[in-house]
C-alpha cells in the first residue's frame, strides 16, 4: 500500500514538472525568437557548444565516484534519461553533487552582447536512499576559449551559505578562500580558488568594482576552463535569464584581453 501511494505521489510530481516545463518552454521559445537565440525543449534536440566540449576520461572522473541511485532516481532515469550537461561541465563544482540524477531541458543558445551563451534548466532527484528530495534550477553559461582559473565567487551571507551547503560546496577540496586588497570587496564577496596568483590576475581592480556594482543581484559565479557559470537553486524567469546573461557579458568584458589571448587553445 505504501509503495502504491509512493508511486502515485511520484507520478503526480513528474506530471507537475512536465506541466511546469511545458509552460517554460513556451515562454523561452518566444524569448529566443525575439532575441535571435536557438531553443530546444530537451537535450535530444540540442547539439550545440556544450555537447562539443571534451568528455572527461575515467581517470578524470574517478574522484566523483559512482553513486547508487535511489529507487526514485532509477525510475526517473528510466523515464527521462541522464544529464549530458553534468558530464560535459565536469570541471565545475556548482551543482555537481546536487542529486544523484539530473536531466536538462529548456535550452537556449546564441550570441549575447558579443559572447556565446547557453542557458538551461536542470531537474534533479537526490539521495542515496529512497526519499523525496527533488527540485529544479536554472543555469547560465558563458563560453570562453581562454584557460580560465578555477574560481568560485559567491555573495557573503546566510543564504549564500545555505546554497553552498545544498550544493555540497562547503568543503571544496583544493579550493582556498582568498582575500583581496579592497576591503569592501572582501566584505561583500567570498572568493575561493585553486591558484590564488592566477585568480588575482583575473580578478583585477576593475573586475572587483564591476562585481561591487552588481552586488545586489547576488549571482553565484564559477570560473573554470571553458567558461563562466551562474547557477541557482530555483528556476529563473526569462527576465532574470536576461539579467544573468547581461552580467556574464559584462564580467567577461572586464577580463584583460591579453590574459585570454595568452591562454587560449
Amino acid at each position: 500500500m505504501d509503495f502504491l501511494f509512493e508511486l502515485i505521489f511520484d507520478g503526480l510530481r513528474f506530471l507537475y514538472f512536465k506541466m511546469k516545463n511545458n509552460r517554460r518552454a513556451k515562454a523561452f521559445t518566444a524569448f529566443a525568437q525575439q532575441h535571435g537565440l536557438a531553443f530546444s525543449a530537451k537535450t535530444a534536440g540540442y547539439n550545440g557548444e556544450i555537447m562539443q566540449m571534451k568528455t572527461p576520461s575515467a581517470a578524470e572522473l574517478k574522484d566523483k565516484g559512482k553513486k547508487q541511485l535511489s529507487r526514485k532516481a532509477r525510475r526517473a532515469s528510466r523515464w527521462f534519461g541522464d544529464s549530458h550537461f553534468q558530464t560535459k561541465l565536469w570541471a565545475f563544482n556548482s551543482n555537481r553533487f546536487r542529486g544523484d540524477w539530473q536531466v536538462n531541458c529548456n535550452i537556449m543558445e546564441g550570441q549575447w552582447k558579443g559572447h556565446l551563451m547557453t542557458t538551461f534548466d536542470t531537474l534533479w532527484y537526490g539521495g542515496n536512499t529512497d526519499n523525496d528530495d527533488e527540485g529544479e534550477y536554472s543555469s547560465v553559461f558563458a563560453h570562453c576559449k581562454g584557460n580560465l582559473p578555477q574560481v568560485i565567487i559567491t555573495p557573503k551571507g546566510l543564504l549564500s551559505m545555505v546554497k553552498r551547503l545544498d550544493e555540497g560546496q562547503l568543503l571544496n577540496m583544493g579550493y582556498h578562500q582568498q582575500q583581496f586588497e579592497l576591503s569592501e570587496f572582501n566584505k561583500t564577496w567570498r572568493v575561493t580558488s585553486v591558484d590564488q596568483r592566477l585568480a588575482s590576475d583575473f580578478i583585477s581592480q576593475n573586475m572587483m568594482e564591476f562585481l561591487l556594482d552588481h552586488k545586489n543581484e547576488k549571482w553565484h559565479v564559477e570560473l573554470s576552463p571553458g567558461g563562466v557559470l551562474i547557477s541557482t537553486v530555483y528556476t529563473l524567469s526569462p527576465a532574470k535569464i536576461e539579467m544573468a546573461m547581461d552580467f556574464l557579458a559584462g564580467m567577461l568584458d572586464h577580463i584583460d584581453a591579453d590574459l585570454l589571448r595568452g591562454q587560449s587553445q
